[in-house]
């Protein structure tokens, strides 16, 4: 059954004392509940959906990194070393410490990197005129310049600062999938494969922080990852026909929660009553199984 916000301010009118039938009067006596419901209504969504009846959601990645021309993932703490990419449109690498990194297409030199840093500093840009040629990162400096990531791409990017990252492992930022996160739902993650006939529950994945999915780079394939969220927000301006997206047993239970707070100053002790069956109610909806919802999102660049 479905539950409108017309139906929820009904029902709360109701145990305010103030409604008969199915219609909510607007006069002098009922104004000022009304504008207080949108409040009141969104603190107990928020409360019935971080602690008690979660909100279940989904978000989809797809998770194809770029080849990288070279295949060499090590941290060298190096005095002079080369890496070599045939037909390498780009490049990208961090670095830590003094020292160059001389760019070569074939045998001319295209430019030199400066490298002065105490910690990892990422270096990344297109490479003019290497289409079909042999490109070189000579690199060329004293103790302790240290060299890891090292990237070349047969691609080239739009601007030199939206040259990939490379890494074993990609973070995505979850903040810029959705925008009603609250916290991932444990253990729920699926990997269907590139190119092949797989749809599997995985735990091959991390969370950085609060909000942040780490991936990692050889696992190439969409990826589609649970969440918890937190519920579209009531306003003065929501239509009575606007269906909230929640179970009927949260629903019914929310007017409780919105006379308990309304009610406060006409009568405490039945406030107080209605707030003790809404907690009541809240806990035993917090014992029982939560079914995610048919809700996504999905990322078609494949890379945050």
């Amino acid at each position: 059954m479905a539950y409108s916000w017309h139906d929820i301010k009904l029902s709360t009118m109701q145990k305010l004392f103030s409604a008969s039938g199915t219609t909510i009067p607007t006069d002098e006596s009922t104004v000022d509940y009304i504008a207080a419901m949108p409040y009141a209504c969104n603190e107990a969504l928020n409360l019935l959906s971080t602690s008690g009846k979660f909100i279940i959601k989904s978000f989809e990645i797809a998770h194809y990194p770029i080849d990288n021309l070279i295949d060499d993932d090590t941290v060298r703490k190096i005095s002079e070393y080369t890496y070599i990419g045939d037909g390498a449109l780009s490049y990208y690498f961090e670095a830590s410490g003094t020292g160059t990194c001389n760019i070569y297409v074939g045998d001319t030199l295209l430019s030199a990197v400066a490298i002065s840093s105490t910690a990892y500093t990422s270096f990344k840009a297109n490479i003019a005129n290497a289409g079909g040629h042999t490109v070189k990162l000579v690199f060329a400096g004293t103790y302790p310049l240290c060299v890891k990531n090292v990237a070349m791409y047969a691609q080239t990017f739009t601007t030199d600062d939206s040259v990939q990252p490379f890494n074993k492992f990609i973070k995505y930022s979850i903040d810029s999938l959705v925008d009603d996160f609250y916290q991932l739902d444990d253990a729920e993650a699926y990997f269907e494969g590139a190119g092949e006939e797989k749809y599997i529950q995985i735990k091959d994945y991390f969370q950085e922080g609060n909000k942040t999915i780490v991936l990692p780079r050889s696992m190439k394939g969409n990826f589609r990852i649970y969440y918890k969220a937190y519920p579209t927000q009531i306003t003065s301006a929501t239509e009575d026909s606007y269906i909230l997206p929640i179970d009927p047993e949260v629903a019914v239970i929310i007017p409780l929660y919105m006379a308990s707070q309304l009610y406060k100053d006409d009568d405490n002790g039945i406030a107080t009553s209605y707030r003790n069956e809404f907690e009541a109610a809240r806990e035993a909806l917090s014992n029982k199984a939560n079914v995610p919802v048919a809700e996504s999102f999905t990322s078609e660049s494949g890379w945050i």
